[in-house]
Protein backbone atom coordinates (compact mmCIF):
# COMPACT_ATOMS: atom_id res chain seq x y z
CA UNK A 1 0.00 0.00 0.00
CA UNK A 2 2.82 2.33 0.90
CA UNK A 3 4.59 1.58 -2.38
CA UNK A 4 1.40 2.42 -4.24
CA UNK A 5 1.07 5.79 -2.44
CA UNK A 6 4.70 6.51 -3.14
CA UNK A 7 4.15 5.79 -6.86
CA UNK A 8 1.14 8.09 -6.96
CA UNK A 9 3.14 10.88 -5.32
CA UNK A 10 5.93 10.47 -7.86
CA UNK A 11 3.45 10.53 -10.77
CA UNK A 12 1.72 13.63 -9.35
CA UNK A 13 5.06 15.42 -8.99
CA UNK A 14 6.04 14.48 -12.54
CA UNK A 15 2.69 15.72 -13.86
CA UNK A 16 3.18 19.02 -12.04
CA UNK A 17 6.63 19.43 -13.58
CA UNK A 18 5.24 18.67 -17.04
CA UNK A 19 2.45 21.26 -16.60
CA UNK A 20 4.93 23.94 -15.43
CA UNK A 21 7.28 23.22 -18.34
CA UNK A 22 4.35 23.32 -20.79
CA UNK A 23 3.09 26.68 -19.62
CA UNK A 24 6.63 28.08 -19.47
CA UNK A 25 7.15 26.98 -23.06
CA UNK A 26 3.86 28.57 -24.10
CA UNK A 27 4.74 31.85 -22.37
CA UNK A 28 8.20 31.81 -23.95
CA UNK A 29 6.62 31.19 -27.33
CA UNK A 30 4.28 34.14 -26.89
CA UNK A 31 7.10 36.41 -25.76
CA UNK A 32 9.40 35.33 -28.58
CA UNK A 33 6.71 36.10 -31.15
CA UNK A 34 5.82 39.58 -29.82
CA UNK A 35 6.41 41.92 -32.73
CA UNK A 36 6.74 45.67 -32.19
CA UNK A 37 6.97 48.05 -35.12
CA UNK A 38 8.10 51.57 -35.92
CA UNK A 39 6.97 53.69 -38.86
CA UNK A 40 9.66 54.68 -41.35
CA UNK A 41 9.78 58.45 -41.86
CA UNK A 42 11.95 60.72 -43.98
CA UNK A 43 14.22 62.71 -41.68
CA UNK A 44 17.36 64.79 -41.85
CA UNK A 45 19.98 63.88 -39.27
CA UNK A 46 23.26 65.56 -38.47
CA UNK A 47 26.66 63.98 -38.06
CA UNK A 48 28.37 66.15 -35.46
CA UNK A 49 31.53 66.41 -33.40
CA UNK A 50 31.59 67.92 -29.91
CA UNK A 51 33.48 71.20 -29.71
CA UNK A 52 34.41 73.78 -27.09
CA UNK A 53 34.07 77.16 -28.77
CA UNK A 54 34.98 80.76 -27.98
CA UNK A 55 33.25 83.75 -29.57
CA UNK A 56 35.59 86.46 -30.87
CA UNK A 57 34.26 89.97 -31.47
CA UNK A 58 35.44 93.57 -31.48
CA UNK A 59 33.42 95.28 -28.75
CA UNK A 60 33.23 98.76 -27.27
CA UNK A 61 31.85 99.13 -23.76
CA UNK A 62 29.64 102.19 -23.42
CA UNK A 63 29.75 104.34 -20.28
CA UNK A 64 28.17 107.55 -19.06
CA UNK A 65 29.25 110.12 -16.50
CA UNK A 66 25.67 111.26 -16.00
CA UNK A 67 24.02 110.01 -12.85
CA UNK A 68 20.44 108.90 -13.04
CA UNK A 69 18.35 106.09 -14.46
CA UNK A 70 19.36 104.60 -17.81
CA UNK A 71 16.81 103.25 -20.29
CA UNK A 72 17.77 101.16 -23.31
CA UNK A 73 16.48 102.56 -26.59
CA UNK A 74 17.80 99.65 -28.65
CA UNK A 75 17.01 95.95 -28.21
CA UNK A 76 19.69 93.34 -27.44
CA UNK A 77 21.21 92.21 -30.72
CA UNK A 78 19.66 95.09 -32.65
CA UNK A 79 21.68 96.45 -35.56
CA UNK A 80 22.64 100.07 -34.97
CA UNK A 81 24.38 102.64 -37.15
CA UNK A 82 26.95 105.20 -36.10
CA UNK A 83 25.28 108.12 -34.33
CA UNK A 84 22.00 106.29 -33.64
CA UNK A 85 20.47 106.60 -30.16
CA UNK A 86 20.92 103.47 -28.07
CA UNK A 87 20.24 104.63 -24.50
CA UNK A 88 18.87 107.61 -22.59
CA UNK A 89 19.59 108.81 -19.07
CA UNK A 90 16.83 110.33 -16.94
CA UNK A 91 17.24 112.41 -13.79
CA UNK A 92 15.01 110.17 -11.70
CA UNK A 93 13.15 106.88 -11.79
CA UNK A 94 9.77 108.55 -12.24
CA UNK A 95 10.84 110.22 -15.49
CA UNK A 96 12.33 106.96 -16.78
CA UNK A 97 9.13 105.09 -15.92
CA UNK A 98 6.99 107.71 -17.70
CA UNK A 99 9.19 107.45 -20.79
CA UNK A 100 8.93 103.67 -20.94
CA UNK A 101 5.16 103.77 -20.44
CA UNK A 102 4.80 106.36 -23.20
CA UNK A 103 6.80 104.19 -25.60
CA UNK A 104 4.61 101.18 -24.74
CA UNK A 105 1.43 103.19 -25.34
CA UNK A 106 2.75 104.44 -28.68
CA UNK A 107 2.88 100.85 -29.94
CA UNK A 108 -0.72 100.32 -28.82
CA UNK A 109 -1.74 103.62 -30.44
CA UNK A 110 -0.33 102.52 -33.80
CA UNK A 111 -2.41 99.34 -33.64
CA UNK A 112 -5.62 101.29 -32.99
CA UNK A 113 -4.79 103.67 -35.83
CA UNK A 114 -4.19 100.70 -38.13
CA UNK A 115 -7.56 99.18 -37.14
CA UNK A 116 -9.38 102.49 -37.65
CA UNK A 117 -7.91 102.93 -41.12
CA UNK A 118 -9.38 99.60 -42.29
CA UNK A 119 -12.94 100.79 -42.80
CA UNK A 120 -13.56 98.22 -45.50
CA UNK A 121 -11.61 95.18 -46.51
CA UNK A 122 -12.12 93.64 -49.94
CA UNK A 123 -10.80 90.43 -51.48
CA UNK A 124 -9.46 89.19 -48.18
CA UNK A 125 -8.23 85.60 -47.91
CA UNK A 126 -10.27 84.49 -44.91
CA UNK A 127 -8.55 81.11 -44.57
CA UNK A 128 -5.15 82.77 -44.44
CA UNK A 129 -6.40 85.35 -41.94
CA UNK A 130 -7.86 82.64 -39.68
CA UNK A 131 -4.55 80.76 -39.77
CA UNK A 132 -2.77 83.98 -38.76
CA UNK A 133 -5.25 84.52 -35.93
CA UNK A 134 -4.71 80.96 -34.68
CA UNK A 135 -0.93 81.42 -34.84
CA UNK A 136 -1.05 84.72 -32.93
CA UNK A 137 -3.34 83.18 -30.31
CA UNK A 138 -0.75 80.44 -29.73
CA UNK A 139 1.94 83.14 -29.47
CA UNK A 140 -0.10 84.78 -26.71
CA UNK A 141 -0.50 81.45 -24.88
CA UNK A 142 3.21 80.57 -25.23
CA UNK A 143 4.36 84.00 -24.08
CA UNK A 144 2.11 83.77 -21.02
CA UNK A 145 3.36 80.25 -20.26
CA UNK A 146 7.01 81.41 -20.56
CA UNK A 147 6.35 84.52 -18.42
CA UNK A 148 7.71 86.62 -21.31
CA UNK A 149 5.59 89.68 -20.62
CA UNK A 150 7.11 91.93 -23.29
CA UNK A 151 6.39 89.32 -25.95
CA UNK A 152 2.94 88.77 -24.43
CA UNK A 153 2.00 92.44 -24.82
CA UNK A 154 3.24 92.51 -28.42
CA UNK A 155 1.39 89.30 -29.32
CA UNK A 156 -1.82 90.58 -27.74
CA UNK A 157 -1.69 93.72 -29.90
CA UNK A 158 -1.13 91.74 -33.09
CA UNK A 159 -3.91 89.30 -32.14
CA UNK A 160 -6.37 92.15 -31.53
CA UNK A 161 -5.47 93.81 -34.83
CA UNK A 162 -6.09 90.61 -36.79
CA UNK A 163 -9.35 89.88 -34.95
CA UNK A 164 -10.53 93.40 -35.84
CA UNK A 165 -9.71 92.74 -39.49
CA UNK A 166 -11.89 89.65 -39.33
CA UNK A 167 -14.80 91.62 -37.81
CA UNK A 168 -14.49 94.35 -40.45
CA UNK A 169 -14.35 91.79 -43.25
CA UNK A 170 -17.61 90.32 -41.96
CA UNK A 171 -19.29 93.73 -42.25
CA UNK A 172 -19.11 94.75 -38.61
CA UNK A 173 -18.13 98.26 -37.53
CA UNK A 174 -15.01 98.74 -35.43
CA UNK A 175 -14.54 102.32 -34.22
CA UNK A 176 -11.36 103.11 -32.29
CA UNK A 177 -11.69 106.91 -32.31
CA UNK A 178 -12.27 107.14 -28.57
CA UNK A 179 -9.31 104.87 -27.73
CA UNK A 180 -7.01 106.83 -30.07
CA UNK A 181 -7.94 110.16 -28.42
CA UNK A 182 -7.46 108.73 -24.93
CA UNK A 183 -4.06 107.21 -25.73
CA UNK A 184 -2.83 110.37 -27.46
CA UNK A 185 -3.74 112.45 -24.43
CA UNK A 186 -2.07 110.01 -22.06
CA UNK A 187 1.15 109.89 -24.13
CA UNK A 188 1.37 113.70 -24.26
CA UNK A 189 1.02 113.89 -20.48
CA UNK A 190 3.71 111.27 -19.90
CA UNK A 191 6.19 112.81 -22.34
CA UNK A 192 5.85 116.22 -20.70
CA UNK A 193 7.54 114.77 -17.62
CA UNK A 194 9.89 112.33 -19.32
CA UNK A 195 12.69 114.46 -20.76
CA UNK A 196 16.07 112.70 -20.91
CA UNK A 197 19.03 114.47 -19.34
CA UNK A 198 21.32 112.88 -21.93
CA UNK A 199 21.14 110.49 -24.88
CA UNK A 200 23.96 108.05 -25.68
CA UNK A 201 24.69 107.32 -29.33
CA UNK A 202 26.67 104.54 -31.00
CA UNK A 203 30.24 105.47 -31.90
CA UNK A 204 30.35 102.85 -34.66
CA UNK A 205 28.04 100.59 -36.64
CA UNK A 206 27.33 97.15 -35.24
CA UNK A 207 25.03 95.40 -32.79
CA UNK A 208 23.92 96.76 -29.44
CA UNK A 209 24.05 94.58 -26.30
CA UNK A 210 22.63 95.83 -23.01
CA UNK A 211 25.04 94.05 -20.63
CA UNK A 212 28.81 93.44 -21.00
CA UNK A 213 29.87 89.92 -19.94
CA UNK A 214 33.39 90.65 -18.67
CA UNK A 215 35.15 88.79 -21.50
CA UNK A 216 35.36 91.77 -23.84
CA UNK A 217 38.68 92.09 -25.72
CA UNK A 218 40.19 88.88 -24.29
CA UNK A 219 40.45 87.94 -27.97
CA UNK A 220 39.74 90.40 -30.80
CA UNK A 221 39.54 90.08 -34.57
CA UNK A 222 43.16 91.28 -34.76
CA UNK A 223 44.18 88.06 -32.98
CA UNK A 224 42.53 85.79 -35.52
CA UNK A 225 45.30 85.84 -38.13
CA UNK A 226 47.87 84.72 -35.54
CA UNK A 227 45.57 82.68 -33.33
CA UNK A 228 47.10 79.62 -31.65
CA UNK A 229 45.65 76.77 -29.62
CA UNK A 230 47.37 78.18 -26.53
CA UNK A 231 45.67 81.56 -27.03
CA UNK A 232 42.32 79.84 -27.48
CA UNK A 233 42.86 77.61 -24.44
CA UNK A 234 43.70 80.64 -22.26
CA UNK A 235 40.59 82.45 -23.48
CA UNK A 236 38.40 79.44 -22.64
CA UNK A 237 39.90 79.31 -19.14
CA UNK A 238 39.91 83.08 -18.57
CA UNK A 239 38.03 84.63 -15.66
CA UNK A 240 35.59 87.48 -16.14
CA UNK A 241 36.96 91.01 -15.87
CA UNK A 242 35.23 93.66 -13.82
CA UNK A 243 32.72 95.68 -15.83
CA UNK A 244 32.71 99.48 -15.23
CA UNK A 245 29.95 100.46 -12.81
CA UNK A 246 28.83 103.25 -15.14
CA UNK A 247 28.49 100.88 -18.09
CA UNK A 248 25.28 101.15 -20.13
CA UNK A 249 25.98 98.29 -22.51
CA UNK A 250 28.28 97.73 -25.45
CA UNK A 251 28.40 97.75 -29.23
CA UNK A 252 29.70 94.75 -31.17
CA UNK A 253 31.65 96.60 -33.83
CA UNK A 254 31.01 95.64 -37.43
CA UNK A 255 28.59 93.03 -38.66
CA UNK A 256 30.88 89.97 -38.69
CA UNK A 257 31.89 87.98 -35.62
CA UNK A 258 33.89 84.78 -35.21
CA UNK A 259 33.86 81.44 -33.41
CA UNK A 260 37.08 79.50 -32.79
CA UNK A 261 37.44 75.85 -31.86
CA UNK A 262 39.73 72.82 -32.18
CA UNK A 263 38.48 69.51 -33.63
CA UNK A 264 40.00 66.27 -34.94
CA UNK A 265 41.71 66.77 -38.30
CA UNK A 266 39.79 63.85 -39.78
CA UNK A 267 36.52 65.62 -39.02
CA UNK A 268 37.74 68.89 -40.54
CA UNK A 269 38.48 67.34 -43.93
CA UNK A 270 36.76 69.39 -46.59
CA UNK A 271 36.51 72.52 -44.42
CA UNK A 272 37.85 74.83 -47.13
CA UNK A 273 37.71 78.59 -46.71
CA UNK A 274 34.22 79.93 -47.49
CA UNK A 275 32.45 76.59 -46.97
CA UNK A 276 29.09 76.88 -45.21
CA UNK A 277 29.03 74.94 -41.93
CA UNK A 278 26.32 74.72 -39.28
CA UNK A 279 27.20 74.96 -35.62
CA UNK A 280 25.06 73.63 -32.77
CA UNK A 281 25.18 76.23 -30.01
CA UNK A 282 24.63 74.28 -26.80
CA UNK A 283 23.33 70.81 -26.06
CA UNK A 284 20.11 71.00 -28.07
CA UNK A 285 20.39 70.20 -31.78
CA UNK A 286 17.54 72.66 -32.40
CA UNK A 287 19.78 75.68 -31.81
CA UNK A 288 21.96 75.96 -34.91
CA UNK A 289 23.54 78.85 -36.75
CA UNK A 290 24.97 78.99 -40.26
CA UNK A 291 28.60 80.08 -40.52
CA UNK A 292 31.35 80.06 -43.13
CA UNK A 293 34.84 78.68 -42.63
CA UNK A 294 37.20 81.63 -42.25
CA UNK A 295 40.44 79.71 -41.67
CA UNK A 296 41.83 76.30 -40.76
CA UNK A 297 45.25 75.36 -39.41
CA UNK A 298 46.61 71.91 -38.63
CA UNK A 299 48.08 71.75 -35.13
CA UNK A 300 49.67 69.04 -33.01
CA UNK A 301 48.05 65.75 -31.96
CA UNK A 302 46.17 65.43 -35.26
CA UNK A 303 43.96 68.41 -34.42
CA UNK A 304 42.83 71.35 -36.52
CA UNK A 305 42.19 74.90 -35.33
CA UNK A 306 39.12 76.21 -37.14
CA UNK A 307 37.73 79.76 -37.17
CA UNK A 308 34.15 80.27 -38.39
CA UNK A 309 32.67 83.61 -39.45
CA UNK A 310 29.04 84.61 -38.92
CA UNK A 311 26.97 87.73 -39.66
CA UNK A 312 23.68 86.64 -38.08
CA UNK A 313 22.65 88.29 -34.82
CA UNK A 314 19.80 88.28 -32.33
CA UNK A 315 19.33 88.55 -28.58
CA UNK A 316 20.49 84.99 -27.91
CA UNK A 317 23.52 85.10 -30.22
CA UNK A 318 24.60 88.46 -28.77
CA UNK A 319 25.05 86.89 -25.33
CA UNK A 320 27.22 83.95 -26.45
CA UNK A 321 30.85 83.67 -25.41
CA UNK A 322 31.99 80.23 -24.22
CA UNK A 323 30.02 77.44 -25.88
CA UNK A 324 29.92 73.68 -25.34
CA UNK A 325 28.45 72.87 -28.72
CA UNK A 326 28.90 70.79 -31.85
CA UNK A 327 30.24 71.25 -35.35
CA UNK A 328 27.99 69.71 -38.01
CA UNK A 329 30.19 67.60 -40.29
CA UNK A 330 27.46 66.30 -42.60
CA UNK A 331 23.69 66.11 -42.94
CA UNK A 332 21.87 63.05 -44.26
CA UNK A 333 18.27 62.85 -45.45
CA UNK A 334 16.52 59.52 -45.82
CA UNK A 335 14.37 56.92 -44.08
CA UNK A 336 15.32 56.76 -40.41
CA UNK A 337 14.86 53.40 -38.64
CA UNK A 338 16.07 51.87 -35.41
CA UNK A 339 19.40 50.09 -35.58
CA UNK A 340 17.76 47.13 -33.77
CA UNK A 341 15.60 46.56 -36.85
CA UNK A 342 18.49 46.03 -39.27
CA UNK A 343 18.97 42.47 -40.55
CA UNK A 344 21.13 40.95 -43.30
CA UNK A 345 20.06 38.59 -46.07
CA UNK A 346 21.98 35.54 -47.29
CA UNK A 347 24.07 37.73 -49.60
CA UNK A 348 25.03 40.10 -46.80
CA UNK A 349 22.70 42.86 -47.98
CA UNK A 350 21.25 45.12 -45.29
CA UNK A 351 17.51 45.33 -44.83
CA UNK A 352 14.60 45.29 -42.44
CA UNK A 353 11.46 43.25 -41.98
CA UNK A 354 8.19 45.11 -42.39
CA UNK A 355 4.67 44.16 -41.45
CA UNK A 356 1.73 44.68 -43.78
CA UNK A 357 -1.49 43.35 -42.28
CA UNK A 358 -0.28 39.98 -40.96
CA UNK A 359 2.37 39.35 -43.62
CA UNK A 360 6.11 39.84 -43.01
CA UNK A 361 8.29 41.02 -45.89
CA UNK A 362 11.99 41.72 -46.16
CA UNK A 363 12.91 45.14 -47.55
CA UNK A 364 16.41 46.18 -48.59
CA UNK A 365 17.95 49.44 -47.41
CA UNK A 366 20.91 51.44 -48.70
CA UNK A 367 22.49 52.74 -45.47
CA UNK A 368 24.10 56.17 -45.85
CA UNK A 369 24.59 56.93 -42.14
CA UNK A 370 24.40 55.07 -38.85
CA UNK A 371 25.15 55.52 -35.18
CA UNK A 372 24.54 53.41 -32.09
CA UNK A 373 20.78 54.09 -32.10
CA UNK A 374 19.56 54.34 -35.69
CA UNK A 375 20.43 54.18 -39.39
CA UNK A 376 19.45 56.42 -42.29
CA UNK A 377 18.64 54.75 -45.61
CA UNK A 378 18.89 56.61 -48.92
CA UNK A 379 15.66 57.00 -50.90
CA UNK A 380 14.86 54.32 -53.49
CA UNK A 381 16.65 55.59 -56.57
CA UNK A 382 18.97 53.83 -59.03
CA UNK A 383 20.73 51.59 -56.52
CA UNK A 384 20.27 47.88 -57.30
CA UNK A 385 19.27 45.94 -54.19
CA UNK A 386 18.44 42.28 -53.59
CA UNK A 387 14.86 42.98 -52.48
CA UNK A 388 12.28 45.70 -52.90
CA UNK A 389 13.35 48.92 -51.21
CA UNK A 390 11.95 50.12 -47.89
CA UNK A 391 9.26 52.73 -48.50
CA UNK A 392 7.98 55.76 -46.64
CA UNK A 393 5.47 54.86 -43.88
CA UNK A 394 6.34 51.13 -43.92
CA UNK A 395 5.84 49.54 -40.50
CA UNK A 396 9.33 48.30 -39.64
CA UNK A 397 9.58 45.39 -37.18
CA UNK A 398 12.10 46.32 -34.50
CA UNK A 399 11.62 43.32 -32.19
CA UNK A 400 10.59 39.72 -32.76
CA UNK A 401 12.27 36.35 -33.35
CA UNK A 402 12.35 33.83 -36.17
CA UNK A 403 11.34 36.34 -38.84
CA UNK A 404 11.34 35.30 -42.47
CA UNK A 405 10.18 36.81 -45.75
CA UNK A 406 6.56 35.96 -46.47
CA UNK A 407 5.73 34.50 -43.06
CA UNK A 408 2.28 35.01 -41.53
CA UNK A 409 2.01 36.37 -38.01
CA UNK A 410 -1.02 36.63 -35.76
Amino acid sequence: MKSRDRLLNVLAAAAAVIIVVYFAAELYGLASHAYSTQTAYNQTVMETVDAEMFVIRDETILTTDNSGVTVQLAENGERVSRGSSIAAVFSNESSAKNYMEAESLKAKLEVYKSINSQLKLANIDMDKLMNEIDAEYMNVVNAAYDNDFSALEESKLVFCEKMSRRQISLGKTVDCTEQIASLTSRIDALESSATASSVITAESSGYYVGSPDGYENILTTEDIENLTTDMLSKALKAEKKDVPENSIGKVINGYNWYIATVIDTGKATGFSKGKTVKLVLGKSDDKTVKTTVYSTEAVKDNKTLVVFRCNMMNDELASLRKIDGKVVINEYTGLKVSRDAVRFDSDGGAGVYIRRANIVNFRSINIIYSDEKYVVAAPDEDVKLSHAHLELYDEVIISGKDLSDGMVIG
